[in-house]
């Protein structure tokens, strides 16, 4: 590298506050100076000559600074932010209702699970997301061996899934999401990954995840078949796989019927026929107390006590207490995070960064929409958890996570082009 190239650059680079940028403009001058250089070597001028050319031609380095400066600086995502913020705060409203908000354990536990979930969420943003983009084994075997301890250290065992409880805290399955997340969209942005290697690794993973609830089990599954449809491997193999996966976890279903637990058969049954009383997951007494709740709720009333109100019947309880506006309010402000991810999606080429937005509005929609629709009726009841509402660590962690790579991709959604998006996929 010439001497008056090295020079150019450094004026350039020392325009620029962010390391990050710094190292982006670098790499793109390079491309451009060398577009440049060989231009003027097919000229038939001599390599020197044409180096100090693309130099002078690039213009005054200064005013280049501070113009890509202004350009490339890290943004934050205030929008973001703000409804993190909101639907965190909204997760507090439950508290109020059945005299929560007196209990300390309640009350502490709640504010420090949201406490970690914005500083996971804050650090997340910090980390540069495109580090990880080559640590897809990494995070698969970090993910596989964090089930394999659960399913070999639990000491306790609720609704059909193994946890290793410490004190307060609750670790099970849906912790692994994240993980497996990074590495299938690591694995499938590479040119070089084969379907082979994405039936070997899904089958080991999906042999573990069998021992965790269903509705971990349902948003690793989906994850993984969204993640896959927008890879690039062949979309008719993709297809042909995906069926084939179908038809095997339908008959699986049919001949696992017999062994299913209990409650998860009553769960179902509950779903076919709502007008049996003698169920608990009882969705008849579901839809009344949805329906009664009215447009102001019931907040005044105590007498009426719902099972698991901070938890699996978060939004029926929320309802019931503050009525069909207030659960429209919430969610409005659930729906437009999903809304703010797909449009940064859209504004976004890059395979990778494409990959990990999937994966973030798909595991999140998973919830929204499965924990809403089975309160009015349209799927079976489960432990699927309503984003930053629901009680409990991990879910909270869980979304967090989401949004701190969201917060990620944005702040460096100006250091992304085509010259960096081909050498990221060497």
């Amino acid at each position: 590298m010439s001497e008056q190239r090295n020079s150019f650059l450094e004026q350039v680079q020392s325009q620029i506050k962010s390391k990050e940028a710094r190292a982006f403009v670098s790499a793109e001058l390079h491309h451009h100076l060398n577009e440049v250089k060989n231009y003027w070597l097919q000229k038939g001028i001599s390599e020197d000559q044409a180096e100090e050319k693309a130099v002078t031609q690039m213009g005054n380095p200064i005013s280049i600074g501070q113009n890509l400066n202004r350009i490339h600086r890290p943004k934050v995502d205030w929008m973001t932010l703000i409804l993190f913020a909101a639907a965190l705060f909204l997760g507090f409203l439950p508290l109020l209702f059945q005299g929560n908000i007196a209990n300390h354990h309640f009350s502490t536990y709640k504010v420090v699970f949201i406490i970690m979930g914005g500083m996971l969420a804050l650090i997340m943003m910090f980390i540069d997301y495109r580090k990880l983009a080559n640590k897809g084994w990494l995070f698969y075997l970090l993910g596989t061996l964090l089930l394999l301890f659960l399913t070999k250290n639990f000491n306790t065992f609720t609704e059909g899934q193994f946890v290793f409880k410490v004190g307060p805290l609750k670790i099970e399955g849906l912790m692994t999401i994240p993980f497996f997340f990074l590495a299938w969209a690591g694995f499938f942005q590479s040119n070089r990954f084969k379907m082979w290697k994405f039936l070997l690794l899904f089958v080991l993973s999906l042999y573990f995840f069998l021992e965790f609830s269903l509705t971990t089990l349902f948003i690793y599954v989906i994850m993984t078949f969204t993640m896959i449809w927008w890879s690039k491997l062949n979309k008719k193999k993709i297809a042909i796989v995906l069926g084939s996966v179908f038809a095997l976890v339908a008959t699986w279903g049919v001949i696992g019927w017999m062994t299913v637990a209990y409650y998860q058969k009553k769960r179902l049954r509950s779903f076919i026929n709502p007008y049996n009383s003698e169920e608990y997951f009882d969705l008849s007494k579901v839809h009344h107390l949805f329906m009664d709740a009215g447009w102001f709720g019931k907040h005044l009333l105590v007498d009426q006590m719902i099972a698991q109100a901070n938890t699996n019947f978060v939004f029926l309880s929320f309802t019931y207490y503050y009525g069909w506006l207030f659960a429209a309010i919430l969610f409005l402000v659930l729906s437009l995070v999903f809304v703010r991810i797909a449009f940064i999606a859209k504004r976004i080429g890059d395979s990778y960064t494409k990959l990990l937005l999937v994966g973030v509005m798909i595991i999140y929609t998973i919830q929204l929409v499965g924990h809403v629709g089975m309160i009015v009726g349209f799927f079976p009841m489960t432990n699927m958890s309503l984003p930053f509402i629901s009680y409990g660590l991990m879910p909270v962690l869980l979304n967090a996570f989401l949004i701190g790579i969201v917060l990620s991709i944005y702040r460096r959604k100006d250091l992304l082009s085509t010259n960096t998006v081909h050498a990221n996929q060497q």
